[in-house]
């Protein structure tokens, strides 16, 4: 229960970032066409930092057993999704991306390091990984339809794939960071959360609210936030004898609302950005809601 109240506070403060960026976008102080930079700058040093960061620590053969546990589970977790998601919606690109794929790590990672300590972010790195590369690839060829356009070599160039190579190499080598690199990657850590929420709210100021009048996109965000996590609760009551804390770490990123990245490949493909957008809004701020629930039903679940 302690940690479903962590939670709660932590939402709590999440919704006054996404508020931020939501009255900076109604000022017109920020909109969603010039709120790429604070994307960018978050994709490409915040989120790397933050990864790498969860990887800075000694090493011992219980941490890299939990390790390659969590990499199972985030195999796992991402089957699920992503078969749930077929299943439902496999004549629908965009629901059927939409809820395969969780915000796992511009809201995943952040939420992990706040409820319970950046040092949990060590045990999901490896799935904000494979979501990343399940985006690139897999991802991609449901929202054009055509599958001979798999662009493996892309996935060398994504900045969580990289940290992650990063993070392994300085985990396993034991690499020992001068004191200035680290102190710069931790400042940069920290701002996660805050920047990861305004730029949801930003986008949240500019949608227009006769996109939530779509059927589909509250189906899908029933299917991302109820369905999916259910089931992976029950199916993570197996793995009894995992530390709870690497099980919840895991969960917390497979229950996370729609991940942003949605919107950003229906517009590379020409198509209208509105119901994507739409859809990572309205599960971001059910989320508030369904996250807490679905955690307090977890803890009762694994005891």
């Amino acid at each position: 229960m302690e940690t479903v109240q962590v939670l709660v506070n932590q939402l709590i403060i999440f919704v006054i970032y996404l508020a931020i960026g939501f009255a900076l976008e109604k000022a017109g102080m920020v909109t969603k066409k010039n709120s790429g930079a604070l994307t960018s700058f978050l994709l490409y040093a915040v989120l790397p930092c933050l990864i790498v960061k969860a990887f800075m620590q000694p090493g011992s053969p219980e941490k890299t057993r939990e390790l390659l546990w969590a990499l199972l589970l985030a195999v796992i977790a991402l089957a699920i999704a992503m078969i749930v998601s077929y299943l439902c919606f496999k004549k629908d690109p965009i629901s059927n991306f939409g809820s395969s794929f969780s915000n796992a790590g511009l809201m995943g990672l952040p939420l992990i390091a706040a409820v319970l300590g950046t040092d949990a972010a060590f045990y999901t790195a490896g799935m904000v990984a494979m979501l990343n590369v399940l985006q690139w690839t897999y991802g991609q060829s449901l929202i054009t339809g055509n599958w001979s356009e798999l662009q493996p070599k892309k996935i060398a160039k994504n900045p969580l794939v990289l940290a992650f190579v990063v993070g392994l190499l300085v985990y396993f080598l034991q690499i020992p960071l001068p004191k200035t690199v680290s102190s710069t990657i931790n400042s940069l850590a920290a701002c996660s959360a805050p920047i990861a929420m305004v730029i949801i709210g930003v986008y949240l100021g500019g949608m227009k609210l006769s996109a939530m009048k779509d059927r589909s996109i509250w189906i899908c965000s029933f299917v991302r936030l109820i369905v999916i996590p259910l089931i992976t609760i029950v199916v993570f009551a197996l793995f009894k004898d995992l530390p709870v804390i690497l099980r919840m770490a895991i969960f917390i990123s497979a229950m996370a609302p729609v991940g942003s990245n949605i919107a950003i490949y229906v517009e590379r493909q020409g198509q209208d950005t509105g119901p994507a957008t739409a859809l990572v809004c309205l599960s971001t701020l059910l989320c508030l809601l369904t996250m807490p629930v679905m955690l307090m039903i977890a803890t009762k679940v694994w005891g």
